[in-house]
């Protein structure tokens, strides 16, 4: 007695005969490969917050604004 056991192609496949994923080898896909997670962009509020608690902390210099600005939005960022 001869088995024939043929694979479904599914779409965007390269490899002819390659076997369509079950719904158990996708979950693990996704826990072994967790989407990024987007982070959101600092409020204005807290940009204004943050300059000018640099702004407190350098002396309360005048003419820095955007400056502080930039530096508060670089920190809350991330980057």
């Amino acid at each position: 007695m001869t088995t024939n056991i043929s694979r479904t192609r599914f779409s965007g496949s390269s490899q002819p005969g390659q076997a369509k994923p079950t719904a158990a080898a996708t979950a693990l896909s996704f826990l072994h490969n967790p989407p990024k997670q987007v982070k959101a962009a600092p409020s204005k509020e807290d940009i204004s917050l943050k300059a000018y608690e640099i702004w407190l902390a350098t002396g309360k210099e005048p003419g820095r604004d955007q400056e502080h600005w930039f530096q508060a939005e670089q920190e809350l960022s991330g980057s």
